[in-house]
């Protein structure tokens, strides 16, 4: 499905469902090591709690996102060397293949929803800090786009109705470009 230098991600079919299963792997101290602080050092939070807690609070305010079923973490010597994040499937598409796809009215319409998504986001403290459009599953309904954040371990809680903060104007300029990238040609 999804597989990266130190990560792979996978869907699974269970007797209660779709789910996606998320494994972080540090096979050696080198790989270990160079996750340093952020990621594997005994002090650290594993990225898929992280993502596990990010998912939880977008659920508890009201927002779409995937059901987090688990989130663990194998150590050795305290260091992590592997996590693994299970979350139920979210039906939808990534809004990076999806936004390209559509004409101009419909991308405005969807590039405004995940402009008010961020809004919101912000208003209610939360700093993605990993706002990106693959990021971002988009579901289209009678009453226009369910839009569902995945992907999140580097969130930051901030005091609500702050937004003018650094935070949130790194969100906005990893955002914008992207949107622009996706835009339907005049």
């Amino acid at each position: 499905m999804v597989d990266g230098r130190t990560s792979f991600v996978r869907r699974h079919a269970t007797r209660s469902g779709e789910v996606y299963v998320k494994v972080y792997e540090y096979y050696t101290w080198a790989s270990r090591l160079r996750g340093g602080a952020r990621r594997t050092a005994p002090w650290a939070t594993p990225r898929p709690v992280r993502e596990f807690d990010a998912l939880q609070w977008l659920r508890q305010h009201g927002f779409h996102a995937p059901v987090p079923l688990l989130a663990a973490a194998q150590r050795r010597l305290g260091f992590v060397a592997r996590a693994v994040l299970v979350t139920a499937a979210w039906p939808g598409q990534p809004a990076s293949a999806v936004l390209p796809t559509l004409q101009a009215t419909e991308h405005r319409t969807l590039a405004n929803a995940i402009r008010r998504l961020l809004r919101e986001l912000h208003d209610l403290g939360f700093r993605d800090r990993n706002f990106d459009l693959r990021n971002l599953l988009v579901q289209r309904t009678p009453t226009g786009w369910h839009i569902a954040k995945i992907d999140s371990p580097r969130h930051r809680l901030v005091r609500p109705g702050t937004t003018g903060d650094q935070l949130a104007a790194a969100d906005w300029r990893r955002l914008e470009p992207q949107l622009a990238a996706c835009a339907p040609a005049p």
